[in-house]
């Protein structure tokens, strides 16, 4: 506007001085010649005039010039405030999805303090485009955060120091946003091929491939779950990627130790030593082996884990009496991590470690006592979910070939061998063999239809059986004829568990039938051809699972319709099953939308459409050989343990170091341990109401046999033979300790008076047999008393002695026969008869006094005799049965004691 001014004044000034130089011009020519022509006038006025008309147009062309300008000017000023406008309503917009991330995070972060559910972040974070092409990667950057990170430290019990790293400001390239954004980091999904620790939480990123993620451009590397947290700065200052190690005392993350040492050779220390990599992280010690050689680096898998939760764990030192095969100048420098393996306190598992040194062997004892002490200062809670227990006795034959088993009920368990199917009552010691001597592979039960079936002979053929064949009952059993050959079997119910089906795999080929109540009990439904060889199987909501190599489909049972794929050939994350083939060993559905695929090599979410639907997969420790789950746990069995997984938070909770242990069933419930001494082991789930087996107790000195019944040739009897029990009882009398804890205490001890052979006597003969424990009185003559005799007793041929905690005692030992045969024997060994003043038994010398009537009386008598039923008047009543007296001899049968019932 200011410079159309300036020109408008220039040209009229120029203007007004053209026209004062015409005017002088002209007023010259006429006063110099008044006489002059009057066209010259004319003339004059005529270039006046036309040179005004030209300084006019150049005046109106420049105006026109400087208007457009204006307008032009308008139009950009106009676009500016309307730009103004948007980027103030997107910065507006922009700081409201900042609060609300900040509220949902403040939110998640109480959800999982509260619950203890870590759950998952939203899909539209950068990491659902880790693997996805660069193009994609281009379009997004880093979320916004502004997240504490704790960092690492030496052993001590201090909280850790919260670190703030810059924050972010979330923007899309092309967005319209002017401000400046820091450089994001560019994290890819890497497989490590050595141990490697997280840069952000200092964990070791455990896994078999693809265990954590790594900035292509500063090579941060971290897990997928600490990526967000990760500092904002790339690349990331030297400072801020060597933090030092430690442990967060209350949440239990972070490496405190790690160093090289050498464990003994799978032989044995006999054989030598052999080089590890041993790790503290995470209250846990990890063990990866090293291959021999300067060059060798650790494998990336976890030869042995010891959980410092156990409430077995310690750490000592050795002598040379427990390493006797170890080099003398070694002993110094070894040491023994210990912890629980089965529930009895003799099984435990130990691990010898050889330090480079005897001042690193101290460090590391010192490392892990003060680590073990923080731990129960800090009172970390036990997560652990199961409690190996031996189900049954090692020494029955029948376990050395067990192949799958099954649990029944609370008492009997089904075991299938090579040997044929045979049914085990664990409380009562019978065992009864069902159908032929076949082998059996694999056992499925099925409750609804009141079946059992097993994979069982040369051929693998399936085979029915009624569950009254269970009982002993000679019945009649259903062979599939078609099933030659079989692999897998799962039964399960379909529409709304009106239908039960059993499926039957042979290779590519999937048979489906019905069972149902007909004369064969099962007819065909249809026939299913797999992608490959089926290698797992199971019946999830009228579809049937199919698992085969670097995939799972589901088909439907019930109706027609086509399989689909629970990996979506869309979904780029995924592809990387396919391009490495490995084998399908488990799939857990979660809910009716979300799946859990178990592969040899890693776990993945999906939902109902076979799309990721978590960023975090499932890491093993170690190569896995097979899954078993049971809601919500997930059991991965490997060589040397078991690793439990709770799948809706994805935590590992569990390890279990039991080495060779295969499961036995589909719930991993039962499990057979192949060492030296083959076991039967039971799982006990610690979370769940009740048992559902009564576990007996065992013992590895057990002589029990297993015996045929004479009447019925499929029952088994599994017991100690007469012999074996007579002998077991002499030598645990000889034993004055056993002896003393067979023969109960005085009780109520209250010494009255010294009685002689008058009124005393007769007091001990005419005691009431039904005097109220209230009412009872003890009478003495020495130092033995007369226990109370309560009003309840309903068997007179029972020695009151029995009172004592010893009948207690027995009454918990589930079936041992042993333990029942000193309770038996309770009856000839512990108390002799009283005698009556009539038996000539009693001296004149009062009841001080004992006399050998008592022992000729109970050779006449037998042990259940009602003369049993008062207590002994005997001075020596502690002392035990001569060796040489014949009733040494006699011993109730065990199925006699089995019906023993003491009154407390």
């Amino acid at each position: 506007v200011s410079d159309e001014k300036d020109a408008r004044g220039y040209l009229q000034a120029l203007a007004s001085k053209m026209t004062e130089e015409l005017e002088a011009l002209r007023n010259s020519s006429l006063g110099a010649r008044a006489t002059d022509m009057p066209w010259k006038m004319r003339r004059f006025a005529k270039l006046d005039m036309s040179a005004r008309l030209e300084l006019q147009s150049a005046l109106d062309a420049e105006i026109r010039a400087k208007q457009a300008i204006q307008d032009e000017l308008n139009k950009v000023k106009a676009s500016c405030i309307s730009t103004e406008c948007k980027l103030q309503e997107s910065e507006k917009k922009n700081m409201e999805l900042l609060t609300d991330i900040e509220r949902l995070k403040k939110e998640t972060e109480e959800l999982r303090s509260e619950k203890g559910v870590k759950h998952q972040d939203s899909q539209n974070s950068f990491l659902a485009f880790l693997n996805a092409p660069t193009s994609a990667l281009d379009q997004f950057e880093r979320s916004p955060s502004c997240i504490p990170a704790n960092k690492g430290r030496r052993v001590t019990d201090n909280p850790p120091r919260s670190i703030h790293t810059p924050t972010m400001r979330t923007a899309y390239i092309g967005s319209g946003l002017s401000a400046p954004k820091p450089k994001a980091h560019q994290f890819v999904v890497k497989s490590f091929n050595t141990p490697t620790k997280c840069n952000q939480c200092t964990s070791l990123m455990v896994g078999l491939i693809r265990q954590g993620c790594t900035c292509e451009v500063c090579g941060f590397s971290c897990h997928v779950t600490c990526a967000d947290k990760a500092p904002a700065v790339c690349p990331i200052p030297p400072e801020q990627t060597k933090g030092p190690l430690g442990i967060d005392p209350q949440k239990g993350i972070g490496t405190a130790y790690e160093g090289h040492v050498r464990v003994p050779k799978p032989a044995g220390v006999k054989k030598g030593w052999q080089r590890a990599l041993a790790v503290v992280c995470d209250f846990k010690l990890f063990l990866y082996d090293i291959a021999e050689g300067k060059a060798s680096q650790p494998s990336v898998t976890v030869s042995q884990v010891i959980d410092m939760r156990d409430e077995e764990f310690s750490v000592s030192s050795v002598l040379a009496s427990d390493v006797i095969h170890a080099n003398r100048k070694d002993i110094p420098c070894i040491f023994r991590v210990t912890a629980s393996q089965l529930s009895a306190s003799s099984n435990k598992c130990s691990i010898l470690i050889l330090a480079d040194g005897e001042n690193e062997k101290s460090k590391w004892v010192g490392v892990l006592n003060e680590l073990h002490r923080i731990l129960k200062k800090n009172k970390l809670k036990d997560r652990s979910v199961y409690v190996p227990k031996e189900a049954y006795d090692s020494t029955l034959p029948l376990i050395k070939t067990t192949q799958s088993a099954a649990i029944i009920d609370h008492e009997r368990i089904a075991l299938g061998n090579e040997e044929g199917l045979f049914v085990v009552h664990v409380t009562k010691d019978e065992i009864i063999r069902v159908g032929d001597n076949k082998k059996v592979h694999q056992i499925e039960f099925i409750p609804n239809e009141q079946l059992i079936a097993v994979i069982s002979g040369r051929n693998r053929h399936v085979r029915l059986f009624p569950m009254a064949a269970l009982d002993g009952r000679e019945t009649e059993f259903y062979k599939l004829a078609e099933t030659k050959g079989c692999q897998i079997i799962v039964s399960g119910t379909v529409r709304h568990g009106a239908l039960t089906c059993l499926c039957v795999a042979m290779k590519r080929q999937v048979l489906c039938y019905e069972l149902n109540q007909s004369k064969t009990r099962h007819k065909k439904m249809k026939e299913i051809q797999a992608q490959g060889n089926v290698q797992w199987m199971s019946i999830f909501s009228d579809h049937l699972c199919v698992g085969y190599q670097s995939g799972f489909l589901k088909y439907p049972l019930h109706g027609e319709g086509s399989p689909y794929s629970l990996l979506h050939p869309d979904d780029h994350t995924l592809s990387f099953i396919s391009q490495q083939p490995t084998d399908a060993i488990c799939a857990v559905e979660i809910s009716n939308k979300e799946y859990l695929l178990c592969f040899s090599s890693v776990g993945v979410y999906v939902d109902c459409q076979g799309r990721r639907s978590r960023q975090q997969e499932l890491m093993w420790p170690t190569t896995p050989s097979s899954c078993c789950y049971n809601a919500p746990y997930l059991c991965v069995y490997s060589e040397n343990a078991i690793d439990i997984f709770d799948v809706n938070s994805m935590e590992w909770i569990q390890t279990i170091p039991l080495k060779k242990v295969r499961p036995l069933n589909t719930e991993g419930s039962l499990n057979l341990l192949g060492l030296e001494t083959v076991r039967l082991i039971y799982f006990k789930n610690k979370m769940a109401e009740g048992d559902e087996l009564v576990v007996p107790e065992t013992s590895d000195n057990s002589r029990k046999q297993m015996v045929r019944n004479i009447n019925n040739k499929r029952r088994y009897s599994f017991r100690v033979p007469e012999e074996e029990r007579m002998q077991q009882r002499r030598e645990m009398l000889r034993d004055p300790e056993m002896r003393n804890k067979l023969i109960s205490n005085p009780t109520n001890f209250n010494h009255i008076a010294h009685m002689g052979p008058g009124d005393g006597i007769q007091i001990l003969k005419d005691l009431p047999m039904n005097l109220r424990p209230q009412e009872s009185r003890t009478v003495f003559s020495g130092s033995v008393s007369i226990p109370s005799i309560t009003k309840s007793r309903t068997e007179p041929g029972r020695s009151m002695s029995a009172s004592s905690g010893l009948a207690a005692r027995s009454s918990a030992q589930n079936g041992s026969a042993l333990r029942r045969e000193f309770s038996g024997g309770s009856y000839g060994g512990k108390h002799q008869p009283m005698a009556s003043p009539s038996d000539g038994s009693l001296s004149s010398g009062g009841l001080d006094q004992g006399s050998d009537a008592p022992a000729r009386d109970y050779e006449r008598e037998d042990s259940d005799s009602p003369r049993h039923s008062t207590a002994s008047n005997s001075s020596n009543l502690s002392s035990p049965p001569s060796p040489v007296s014949p009733h040494k001899t006699k011993s109730l049968s065990l199925e006699s004691s089995d019906h023993v019932s003491w009154d407390s």
